[in-house]
């Protein structure tokens, strides 16, 4: 990942993230960058009091490895469950509630502080290590 960029809204209090990556596995890479960039949206609009808005993601080098091609056209002809809401645990401060920017939180995040609520999935993909 290249840059992360925080696009906040004074007027408005919302906040937009720009994500621009170098390089990119459309297959297995993407879906985690986006999951992972949406995610930290959220975060940063808790921590910051800032309601989330855009996630944008730039992509240089977007490719589908040839011994992955079957695996992408099985996950593109899926048909899409409806989108899971992100629970952040109570543990991390929330600006709106406390009224404290704590930035220091982001270097003291675990993963057991996301959930997923609604969370369904299809059955796993595989493909093969390109080399």
């Amino acid at each position: 990942h290249l840059l992360y960029q925080f696009l906040p809204n004074a007027t408005s209090k919302e906040i937009s993230l720009c994500l621009c990556i170098r390089s990119n596995d459309l297959g297995l890479g993407a879906p985690f960058n986006i999951a992972e960039g949406a995610a930290l949206l959220s975060l940063v609009g808790r921590l910051t009091g800032y309601t989330p808005r855009w996630f944008t993601y730039f992509i240089g080098d977007a490719h589908i490895y040839e011994n992955h091609q079957g695996m992408v056209l099985e996950q593109l002809a899926r048909e899409p469950y409806q989108s899971p809401k992100l629970i952040i645990s109570d543990r991390v401060p929330e600006f709106a509630k406390t009224g404290k920017y704590e930035p220091n939180w982001l270097e003291q995040i675990e993963p057991s502080d996301f959930t997923l609520e609604g969370y369904q999935h299809h059955a796993p993909l595989t493909a093969p290590m390109a080399v």
